[in-house]
Order: structure tokens, then C-alpha cells, then sequence
């Protein structure tokens, strides 16, 4: 045990190091959100470590608030996670429910960048019958984990749904009950790299944007496999920064969709749903012509679509555009705060 340890041990000053030599200066509250974030990592990694994952009598972790927080996770957005076995086939069934898009993706094992490639997806909508039930069976030779994501316009009045997760096919081979001292070593070699992962995703992320903020480039799941991104989505991604004193005002013309929504998290991709970070394609107040004006700033600017940098010089901010594309990506200019309540 004691190398697994240390192992852990090693992984946790490996990631305070990353966090602790970022590029970029920081002011107080970016510190103080740093250090947030080494304790959301050990919570996050705690959790899903200690809440059994078993392939073969798989059911699914539910990615509560200690992990939410992590790796740019939506606030509109469930995800239900289950680990899988290479091979097998299983079946997930049960109850789409009212979200305003639920789909599953299947992913292969991750290397040593955390990359993972999708494998097999649905959108639940083309398996859902006409009492709301759904059942769907997938089998693939590197299949290592499932997620079921929902995406909610107003968590308020959609119901969200119910599934569960078995095998198809084969006996199980192993019988629930308390782990072995080799599994046990096995999730803490297991959480030593999820901390080292989270910790250095900024660098796995298309680091080479941060070089050029306020400019939004267009990705797919296939531009993003180290972020365990949703096939059923293209992103439209930029890093910000804004100085004291400024606002970061995006234009965009959005396409016809189901939903679409920008979300803004800090330089370690942390995401904040107690503050003002995300909005949605019901939540923002359009122009006359359509088109949508969204505000980053340090505060209320007198702008009804505006997202909190909370004292954040920079960050990531990310379109989600659910099976559409845009043609011209946001455009993003800087302004005085002063200047926003006449836009």
C-alpha cells in the first residue's frame, strides 16, 4: 500500500505545482479560487473513488456538486457515469423524462493526456417511445465508461429522467459485496491520476488558444477528446481577459436550435453555479434582429445578458450548440465597463 500512497501522496503535490505556476499572475480572488480548486479536485476524486464503479454489476454515479464544479461541466447539464467492460454488451432503459435533450455517449479507455474517444452515442429522442420509455443496447471492443447527459432549459419545470444500467449478455464475474485490498489499490492509483488530470486540463484543452483571447474558434468532439466532450454538440471556444475596469462584450448570430447556451469558467476550467456563469438560448434577451449580445464583466454592468468574471482576469468561455453549427463564430470586443449600459 505504501507506494500506492505515495503515489497519491506525489499526485496531489504534482497538481499543486501546476496550479501554483500558471503562466498568468493572479490577484486574490483568483488565488482564492485556486486554492477552492485543489479541494474541489480531492472532493470531486474522493467521491467517484469511493462509490463503486463495478463493470460487471454496473450502476450509475450521479456527478453531484464536489465534481460538477470540475473540468467545464455545465450548469444546465446531469451527467450520469457507469463504468463498462471492453466487449460486453449491455442495457441501458428506462424513462427519458421532459430535459431539453438527453443522449448517451460511450468512451474508450483514456491514455496518459486523459484522451478518450467516443465510441458509440445516441440521442435518446431517436430510441424514446411514445410512453417516454427507451431501451438501448451497445457492445464495442475498447468501451471503458458510459455518461447519459440531460440538458435542461429551466430545471424548475423539466422533469429530469430514470434509467438503469445491466448487462445483456454473460454471467457477472464478480458478486457485489466489500472491495478487495487489490481494488482498493487499484482506485487509489486510479485517483492519483484524476488529480493529476484535472489539475493540468487547462494544458490538455487547447492550451495553444490562450496565446490569442477573445477570440472564438470552432471545435467538435473530435478537437476536444480530452475534455470527455458530447458528440451531439459543436463548441464554439476562446479564452477571455479583461483588465480592471473592462467588459468583454460578444456578438453573435445564433443558429436555429433546440438549445444552445454559453457557460465561462476560470483559467483551470472550474466552473462556478452559484455565481452568473452560464445562460442559455431562454435565458438571454436577443436584439431586434436576432442576433445576441452577451457581457462578461466584474460585476453587474446594466446589461440583462451578462456572465460574472467574479474578479477573474482570465478564463475559458464556450458556446454548446446542440446538432447545429454556426457559420460565422462570436465576434468579442473590449470596452469600459461605463460604456456597457448604452450597448
Amino acid at each position: 500500500m505504501e507506494a500506492r500512497e505515495t503515489g497519491l501522496t506525489e499526485a496531489i503535490a504534482t497538481a499543486i505545482r501546476h496550479l501554483e505556476n500558471d503562466p498568468d499572475p493572479v490577484n486574490d480572488r483568483e488565488a482564492a479560487d485556486r486554492a477552492r480548486y485543489v479541494l474541489r479536485i480531492l472532493a470531486g476524486v474522493t467521491q467517484s473513488s469511493m462509490i463503486r464503479l463495478d463493470p460487471d454489476n454496473p450502476t450509475f454515479l450521479s456527478m453531484l456538486e464536489a465534481v460538477r464544479f470540475l473540468g467545464g461541466a455545465g450548469p444546465d447539464i446531469d451527467y450520469d457515469v457507469a463504468a463498462v467492460r471492453p466487449g460486453v454488451r449491455y442495457r441501458i432503459s428506462g424513462m427519458r423524462g421532459g430535459a431539453s435533450y438527453a443522449g448517451i455517449a460511450v468512451y474508450a479507455g483514456g491514455g496518459e493526456s486523459g484522451a478518450t474517444a467516443i465510441v458509440e452515442s445516441v440521442d435518446l429522442d431517436e430510441v424514446t417511445a411514445a410512453d417516454g420509455s427507451f431501451s438501448w443496447e451497445f457492445e464495442h471492443p475498447e468501451s471503458v465508461r458510459v455518461i447519459v447527459r440531460q440538458y435542461f432549459h429551466d430545471r424548475v419545470n423539466q422533469p429530469g429522467g430514470a434509467w438503469s444500467i445491466r448487462r445483456s449478455t454473460g454471467d457477472s464475474t464478480t458478486v457485489p459485496g466489500h472491495p478487495t485490498s487489490a481494488e482498493m489499490r487499484g482506485r487509489l492509483a486510479n485517483a492519483a491520476s484524476s488529480v493529476v488530470w484535472n489539475a493540468r486540463l487547462n494544458s490538455l484543452w487547447t492550451p495553444e488558444r490562450r496565446a490569442h483571447p477573445n477570440q472564438f474558434v470552432r471545435q467538435t468532439s473530435d478537437d476536444i477528446v480530452a475534455a470527455v466532450p458530447n458528440p451531439d454538440v459543436t463548441y464554439s471556444f476562446s479564452w477571455w481577459r479583461v483588465d480592471e475596469g473592462e467588459a468583454l462584450v460578444i456578438d453573435v448570430v445564433p443558429p436555429r436550435t433546440r438549445y444552445w447556451g454559453l457557460q465561462i469558467g476560470d483559467r483551470w476550467f472550474q466552473v462556478y453555479p452559484d455565481r452568473r456563469t452560464n445562460l442559455n438560448d431562454r435565458m438571454v434577451t436577443p436584439n431586434g434582429d436576432g442576433s445576441v449580445t452577451l457581457v462578461l464583466s466584474d460585476g453587474y454592468p446594466g446589461h440583462p445578458n451578462w456572465l460574472d468574471t467574479a474578479g477573474h482576469r482570465t478564463g475559458v468561455a464556450f458556446f454548446r450548440w446542440l446538432h447545429t453549427d454556426v457559420v460565422d463564430q462570436p465576434r468579442c470586443r473590449v470596452v469600459p465597463v461605463s460604456d456597457v449600459s448604452r450597448l
